[in-house]
């Protein structure tokens, strides 16, 4: 029955428009999350742990956000992370691109900026490091001193060790453990942790509330001036990966679409459409990241190196590459995503003798379909079996998916990397439109099979959510043995990482070959519920 319902779930959302839900004035999100460090180089993966409250129970959410915003107020990274009951831990993946800099690092949910501005957008600042584009180069930095006073409850069995070394470490407090971080700290940041929102940002304007309480919603724009020449009639979105769905929406009176995603939870890109195949000018896909603007008095911190620091950056810029040894594996998708309709006959290609266009095939291999010439056009006409007659109407012709309306391209086209065709010989409804049956082609790869994306269609490479991590316990635990692999990795322990409480106030790790300062972080609660941050400090290779 659990199943039953999440198919006719998946039904609704993938072909029927929805009803979006609206937020009513009390509703809140509370939004936190924590990483195990705050200094990075490109390439490397910003692991999160998230969780999101809502009037203190697990948000109802499905998907949160983080991204990298950089000082002129542009998002230039963006990851789209799947909740579970309020709970997050994945990653946002640094772009290789990205110059040397300071970044905010934010993470939201669709809706929890605009129902509380403080709660509901958190931030605080990383350090990206590129080798390609390196920063500032002054014959003397300034220096930060440490903003975190040691604390005496955290206790070392070795304040230096060598590398290789186990050092113990405990915390010596009566209050509950949180979280527990061993990582490199970060010399380049003067303004470390949460930073408040009420201190960066202008108010945000108001806005349309949808809630993504099923999955990914994509919000679409048709501009103002263009609304006229794009009209207001039927949109198509189709979303590509190792599955394609097709979804459909009409504008609103201001010329917004949003087309649910629903089941669908991973994809790569999307093809966006017409459905009088016009020019799509003035269309464009609305990001869920919210448009603020900096207070007149914030500064961004600049980002400076001496060569005094070559040493260091250089032991940072290789543990920052030993990550990629370490594997980590995703789920799939949950559960079988409708990704279409329920054809009521499949040709496998492969069983048939290939020729060298699609209207030969449909000629010979397809009672259901007759092919036409009218008036010097071709048209396809798609038996009814329930009236035992041809349809008088344009079937809906789709490419893995993906709408097609230049009917003459599609029949002259070698189907050679198609891999079957299925037929709907009855009336199929999308959402307002109905249509005189189906002929889908489905490629081998998922691919398109190589047939030309139509002339006005726009490509957007527009990825979905991550998939879950698998099994996060391996990521961040000690390790003890890694083969004949040097040990530089920059985080050596990350109590989010093991989806429970430290089961005791003390751990045991081998100190890795990267030499230098590593920081301890404790994060406890007390019988009052108010969380508490402790830090220590060790060397390793320091003599």
């Amino acid at each position: 029955m659990n199943y039953l319902k999440s198919v006719l779930l998946l039904v609704f959302f993938a072909f029927g428009k929805p009803s979006f839900a609206q937020v009513n004035s009390t509703f809140e999100e509370v939004v936190d999350f924590s990483i195990p460090k705050n200094i990075y180089f490109t390439g490397e993966k910003i692991w999160l742990a998230v969780n999101v409250n809502s009037a203190s129970r697990p948000s109802p959410s499905r998907v949160v956000y983080a991204e990298l915003w950089n000082r002129y107020g542009e998002s230039v990274a963006l990851a789209k992370l799947p909740l579970q009951e309020g709970e997050g831990f994945n990653f946002l993946q640094i772009p290789d691109d990205l110059a040397s800099d300071h970044y905010l690092l934010r993470v939201f949910t669709r809706v929890s900026p605009y129902t509380n501005l403080e709660k509901g957008l958190v931030q605080e600042f990383v350090t990206v490091f590129n080798p390609r584009i390196p920063p500032e180069v002054v014959a003397e930095r300034r220096s930060f001193p440490d903003q975190q006073e040691v604390s005496n409850l955290i206790s070392l069995s070795k304040s230096t060790v060598q590398p290789g070394e186990p050092i113990e470490i405990s915390y010596m407090g009566i209050d509950s453990l949180l979280e527990l971080t061993v990582a490199v700290p970060n010399p380049f940041l003067e303004t470390q942790g949460k930073i408040s929102s009420n201190d960066l940002y202008e108010n945000l304007a108001s806005k349309t509330l949808v809630p993504e309480f099923f999955g990914h919603i994509i919000e679409a724009r048709i501009e103002p001036g263009a609304l006229d020449s794009l009209g207001t009639g039927l949109f198509y979105l189709s979303l590509h990966g190792k599955k394609s769905v097709l979804f459909t929406d009409e504008p609103d009176e201001d010329g917004s679409l949003f087309f649910d995603a629903g089941g669908l939870r991973n994809w790569d890109f999307m093809v966006a459409q017409g459905g009088q195949n016009q020019n799509m000018n003035g269309f464009e896909i609305v990001t869920p990241s919210p448009k603020t603007i900096f207070k007149s008095g914030f500064q961004f911190p600049a980002l400076q190196i001496s060569p005094a620091d070559q040493l260091l950056l250089s032991e940072l810029l290789r543990g920052s590459q030993i990550e990629g040894y370490f594997v980590q594996e995703f789920q799939n998708e949950p559960i079988p995503v409708v990704t279409g309709f329920v054809q009521d006959r499949t040709f496998v290609l492969d069983d048939y003798n290939r020729f060298e266009n699609v209207e030969t095939h449909l000629k010979e291999y397809v009672p259901e379909v007759t092919v036409r010439t009218r008036d010097k056009s071709k048209e396809l006409r798609v038996l009814n079996a329930l009236q035992n007659r041809s349809f008088t109407e344009d079937p809906l012709l789709l490419v893995d998916a993906m709408p097609i309306f230049d009917l003459e391209m599609l029949l002259e086209f070698n189907p050679a990397k198609f891999e079957k065709m299925e037929i709907l010989t009855r009336r199929f409804f999308l959402n307002e439109e109905v249509y005189s049956g189906v002929i889908s082609f489905s490629s081998f790869l998922n691919d398109f099979g190589g047939f030309p994306l139509p002339a006005n269609a726009v490509y957007l490479p527009y990825s979905g959510i991550l998939p879950p991590v698998t099994d996060r316990k391996t990521l961040f635990q000690p390790v003890t043995e890694i083969g004949n692999m040097a040990d530089w990795r920059t985080i050596l322990y990350w109590s989010p990482a093991t989806e429970a409480q430290i089961p005791t106030k003390s751990i045991a790790i081998d100190a890795p070959i990267l030499k230098g300062s590593f920081q301890v972080v404790v994060k406890t609660v007390d019988s009052d519920g108010k969380v508490n941050v402790e830090y220590q400090q060790f060397e390793v290779g320091k003599n």
